[in-house]
């Protein structure tokens, strides 16, 4: 059990189907833990004359590599340029092939895209939903160049069976960890620090465990892949704007490569400083939540959690349940056919969500199986039959809310809500 959190009883009202409180306004899926410590640090660097990169964002650099065990970091606008520059840097390009996972955000996909290379989709494990090794090693070809491994929700993927495909075949490995700032896969975080990834990038979105409103970091195992990324990061310019106005290092700029404006800003790193203090604090909120909900869960039936190896650290970004497949599938069959609905659309997994809704509990899907998407399916013939279980678990998957504030009572709304939500779904 944990404490609960002041505004677990907050906007309630009487409830009518099972016998619990009902809310009277929507239970967000995420709410920021924001406070006075970060709105002191704002003041302050508005008051620095400091307003885009400075010396904050050096220092939120350099604390947070030390927090990754990484030689350094690059902060960026968002996870998708660090990405972008990770691709760039070990120059990934037109001709080369990029294993992604098809369970993921588009951008891990679309960064692929953009260099000219192709992305190449490989399934997902159905208990952790993080990419498959042995679909891996049946894509690789001789253009596979790169593989960018996704820890889905936080739970670190099998980085020492990919580890020894990438050495197998001299693939460069760029670990997205947009959602996994506190996992460690065999006591060692994840990235950079487990020796297999050659580079490492982490979001600071507005619904991540660390926030900054937007931005990101990049990690870079070799200082020569850290100085690229860095030039290419702002403009191809050969000093940033930083050393380019000390007073005391008078140094005039070249371009030496066509680059991108992905630079953070110290009012980011702000905000970031006083984020990676609460950063444990915050993961051991959550991990109580999670095991709150698991426990519930288990009299709930329909719907079944996410599973942890019992040799990773989590980061607990989010929280999903899988819908019961038969019950799925019976949804499926009594739709109408002939609809006009998306190819990725689930009857069940949509009228759950409307029905959480429906309840003041905010749902949603993470993710959809991008094979299956408009543009990857016209623009590179891909099909939900590359990657049946992403697509199947996308059908059957709903993330819950899932915040460090959240409370006792909350959580258990939730399963309250979700139960009733079933049993109608079931009838």
């Amino acid at each position: 059990m944990f404490l609960i959190s002041s505004s677990d009883n907050e906007g309630m009202a009487t409830g009518e189907e099972s016998g619990a409180t009902a809310r009277a306004e929507m239970l967000k899926l995420h709410q920021a833990d924001m406070g006075a410590a970060e709105e002191q640090e704002l003041i302050a660097a508005l008051r620095s004359g400091w307003l885009t990169k400075g010396p904050r964002t050096r220092e939120f650099e350099q604390r947070f590599a030390a927090r990754v065990q990484s030689p350094d970091a690059l902060g960026v606008n968002s996870c998708t340029a660090a990405l972008h520059l990770a691709l760039l840097a070990a120059e990934v390009g037109p001709g080369a092939e990029v294993i992604v996972p098809a369970l993921t955000f588009a951008s891990s996909a679309n960064v692929v895209v953009h260099t000219g290379a192709t992305p190449v989709f490989a399934d997902v494990l159905a208990p952790t939903h993080t990419i498959d090794p042995e679909h891996v090693a049946r894509l690789i070809t001789k253009r596979t160049k790169a593989l960018i491994p996704v820890h889905f929700g936080g739970i670190p993927c099998e980085m020492d069976a990919l580890g020894e495909l990438a050495r197998q075949h001299n693939l460069v490995v760029i670990e997205d960890c947009a959602h996994a700032i506190e996992a460690e896969y065999r006591n060692q975080p994840v990235g950079v620090a487990g020796g297999v990834a050659r580079f490492a990038a982490y979001s600071f979105y507005a619904t991540k465990n660390l926030i900054t409103g937007e931005g990101g970091m990049l990690c870079c195992r070799d200082l020569a892949d850290h100085q690229r990324a860095a030039v290419l990061g702002l403009h191809g310019m050969s000093a940033d704007a930083w050393r380019r106005y000390q007073r005391d290092d008078f140094r005039l700029y070249d371009i030496v490569a066509a680059g991108f404006k992905y630079n953070m800003f110290d009012l980011q790193a702000a905000l970031g400083l006083v984020q990676l203090q609460k950063l444990d604090e915050n993961w051991a909120k959550r991990q109580a939540c999670v095991a709150y909900y698991d426990e519930l869960l288990a009299a709930v039936e329909g719907a079944t959690p996410l599973c942890y190896p019992d040799y990773v650290k989590p980061a607990h970004h989010l929280y999903l349940v899988k819908l019961d497949a038969e019950l799925a599938d019976r949804a499926a069959r009594e739709t109408q056919a002939g609809s006009k609905a998306a190819p990725h659309a689930s009857p069940l997994r949509d009228a759950v969500i409307r029905g959480l809704r429906q309840r003041q509990v905010e749902a949603y899907v993470h993710y959809i199986c991008l094979p299956e998407t408009e543009f990857y399916r016209q623009q590179f013939g891909t099909a939900a039959s590359d990657a049946p279980v992403a697509a199947d678990l996308s059908r059957r998957s709903v993330t819950l809310p899932l915040f460090p504030t959240m409370g006792e009572a909350e959580v258990e709304y939730v399963v309250g809500a979700l139960k009733d939500t079933l049993a109608e779904a079931a009838r």
